[in-house]
C-alpha cells in the first residue's frame, strides 16, 4: 500500500509539473521564432513521394475513382529545395524537381523549376482564390499574426494561398490550413480528369526533423455559377525524405545559370501581386508559364545584372503576365 501511494502523489506531482509547463511564457518559443526555424528546416535534397487517391463519393451517382495516384513507380522523383530570405519575415522556399531511372540515372529533360512555397509571417494581405482563374485581396491585418502560405505555379504565378499558425503543443512542429485551390496539375495532365474544377484543400505540413511530410484531406469539387458541389473525397500524402546532397548536385547545376533570371521574375509578380487588386487569367494555348520557360532560356545566358538586360526581361516578363490576365 505504501509503495502505491508513493507512486500516486509522484504521478500526481508529474501531471502537475507538465501541465503548467506549457503555459509559463518562458517555455514557449514565438511563433515567428518556430515558423522560421521549421520553414528553414524544410530546405535540402530529398526523395519526394506523392501518393493520393478517393476515399468517399460525395455527388449522387459518382462512382468512386479507384486509381491511386504514385508517382514513384517506375521512377524516382527527387527535388531540391533552397531557401531564399526575402525579408525579415519572409523566406521563399523554391523546389527544382528531376528524375531518375531504377538505376540511379538521370532522365533526360526531367529537370523542372517545380512549384515555391513563398511562406511570410505577419502578411498584411493574401490572393484568396474563388472560382477557377479567379483570385481576391484577403485583408489580414486585423487578425492575429499567422504564418501565410503561397503556393504558386510553374511559372511563380497564382495557385493557392492560406494562412495559420505552427503549433506549440506538438512534439515535432506542424502547420495546417484551409484553402480554396485550382484543380492540381496531377489530376488534369496525368490522371486526364475533366469531371470537376476545383478542389478544397486541408493541408497540414509536419515536420521531422530530417524529413518532413505534407499531409491533404481535400474535397474534388465542380465550381458553377451556381455554386460548388463536392464530387469526392480525397486523402493524400507528400513525404519529402532527406537523402545526400551530392544526389542533387544536377537540379543545382540547372539553377545556376537560371536563378538570376527566376528572382528577377519573382520581383515581377510581387509587384503584379502587390495587394491593390484582385487577380484573374485568361485561359489560352499555349500556357502561360510554357511562354515564360520559352523567355528563360533567351536570358538564362545573358547577365540579368546588367541594367538594359534587366530592363528588357522584366519589360517582357510583365508583358507575358498581362497577355494572360483579365483585369
Amino acid at each position: 500500500m505504501k509503495r502505491i501511494i508513493q507512486f500516486t502523489l509522484a504521478f500526481v506531482f508529474f501531471c502537475s509539473c507538465a501541465h503548467q509547463s506549457p503555459s509559463t511564457p518562458e517555455s514557449k518559443v514565438s511563433q515567428y521564432d518556430l515558423g522560421k526555424k521549421a520553414v528553414e528546416s524544410l530546405t535540402g535534397c530529398y526523395f519526394v513521394d506523392y501518393n493520393y487517391t478517393e476515399t468517399d463519393p460525395l455527388k449522387p451517382n459518382y462512382k468512386k475513382d479507384n486509381r491511386v495516384y504514385d508517382v514513384n513507380r517506375s521512377k524516382a522523383v527527387k527535388e531540391w529545395i533552397y531557401a531564399e530570405q526575402i525579408s525579415t519575415n519572409r523566406i521563399r522556399l523554391q523546389h527544382v524537381l528531376f528524375a531518375t531511372d531504377l538505376e540511379g540515372k538521370l532522365l533526360p529533360d526531367s529537370e523542372l523549376k517545380h512549384q515555391a512555397e513563398d511562406w511570410e509571417y505577419d502578411a498584411p494581405f493574401l490572393y484568396e482564390f474563388t472560382a477557377p482563374t479567379k483570385w481576391t485581396v484577403k485583408n489580414l491585418k486585423s487578425e492575429d499574426p499567422l504564418w501565410t502560405r503561397r503556393i504558386t505555379n510553374l511559372d511563380d504565378g497564382l495557385r493557392y494561398q492560406c494562412a495559420g499558425k505552427w503549433r506549440q503543443d506538438t512534439v515535432y512542429p506542424e502547420w495546417s490550413c484551409d484553402a480554396y485551390a485550382p484543380i492540381p496539375g496531377r489530376e488534369s495532365r496525368d490522371m486526364g480528369r475533366k469531371d470537376y474544377n476545383t478542389l478544397q484543400r486541408t493541408t497540414r505540413v509536419i515536420v521531422y526533423g530530417d524529413s518532413w511530410l505534407e499531409r491533404q484531406d481535400n474535397v474534388k469539387t465542380v465550381h458553377e455559377e451556381k455554386g460548388r458541389q463536392p464530387l469526392a473525397k480525397e486523402i493524400g500524402k507528400d513525404w519529402y525524405v532527406r537523402i545526400p546532397e551530392s544526389e542533387c548536385a544536377m537540379a543545382k547545376e540547372f539553377v545556376k545559370p537560371r536563378k538570376a533570371f527566376w528572382s528577377l521574375l519573382r520581383e515581377t509578380w510581387d509587384s503584379v501581386l502587390n495587394g491593390q487588386t484582385a487577380f484573374q487569367e485568361k485561359v489560352a494555348q499555349p500556357p502561360r508559364f510554357a511562354r515564360m520557360f520559352d523567355l528563360e532560356e533567351k536570358f538564362r545566358t545573358q547577365d540579368i545584372s546588367n541594367p538594359k538586360v534587366r530592363a528588357d526581361a522584366q519589360q517582357a516578363m510583365r508583358q507575358i503576365i498581362n497577355d494572360y490576365r483579365v483585369n
